[in-house]
């Protein structure tokens, strides 16, 4: 059986103050070479940099197939192309045209899903919140964003305020680690409730977690230790 943690809080869409919505608990973020580890301390024989490189090997070559036009289901997650935009002059023009891979839960996922468990821990206090993540270029909330391109953050106590040096907002690359901190300047709006973000132009193409941490309040004083959101899907540059 899986255990998910979740606090409670109030619905922001509603004026029901008996309406709340469930936060999951994140625990951190992992890497192939992290769940290769957690197989490993499970019993698995095979080498690590062995599974990493199978495992390595089968992304590439699932991103190959589903580009290529397939359907692919790899029991996890099934996957199909999908081609965004509009074509007026009948032809590909790559500043409104893109490719796009769409994801639904596959049979294994969906069992999973079915074996498990949320506990409640109570009413999260002054919930931070990341509720949607728009490209104000192109108008996607899936996640992909717009190098050099303004994107929207809407949420609950997201204000960029504090001293604390962790203070700000970091894209983190998943596959590489690598973390790029959002120049102060870049954060166009700044508002509890929205941000307005400029996307670095310099990040490179994959996909990273995006971050906002914070010590604002409700309070008319800052918090003293930051307190952070990570966007729960992650974010593709391409």
């Amino acid at each position: 059986m899986n255990k998910l943690n979740a606090w409670l809080r109030l619905n922001p869409l509603t004026e029901d103050r008996s309406d709340y919505m469930a936060a999951p608990v994140t625990n951190g973020s992992l890497t192939i070479a992290d769940i290769v580890k957690d197989l490993q301390n499970e019993g698995m024989e095979i080498k690590a940099e062995t599974a990493i490189d199978i495992i390595t090997r089968f992304n590439r070559k699932v991103a190959e197939r589903v580009l290529g036009g397939y359907n692919v289901n790899t029991g996890l997650v099934y996957m199909r192309p999908v081609i965004k935009g509009v074509f007026r002059d009948r032809t590909w023009n790559p500043a409104v045209n893109s490719v796009y891979v769409a994801m639904n839960q596959g049979m294994e996922l969906r069992k999973a899903l079915a074996d498990t468990m949320v506990e409640i821990l109570g009413e999260q206090s002054d919930p931070i919140a990341i509720y949607t993540l728009t490209d104000s270029t192109t108008g996607a909330t899936d996640g992909t964003l717009t190098r050099g391109r303004n994107a929207e953050l809407k949420g609950s106590y997201l204000r960029i305020v504090g001293d604390d040096p962790a203070v700000g907002i970091t894209f983190r690359n998943i596959d590489t680690s690598e973390t790029v901190n959002l120049d102060a300047a870049d954060i166009v709006l700044n508002e509890p409730s929205r941000l307005l973000i400029l996307v670095p132009a310099t990040l490179a193409a994959g996909e990273y977690e995006l971050t906002v941490t914070t010590q604002f309040t409700a309070a008319s004083k800052l918090l003293k230790q930051p307190r952070s959101v990570t966007f729960s899907e992650p974010v593709v540059i391409d």
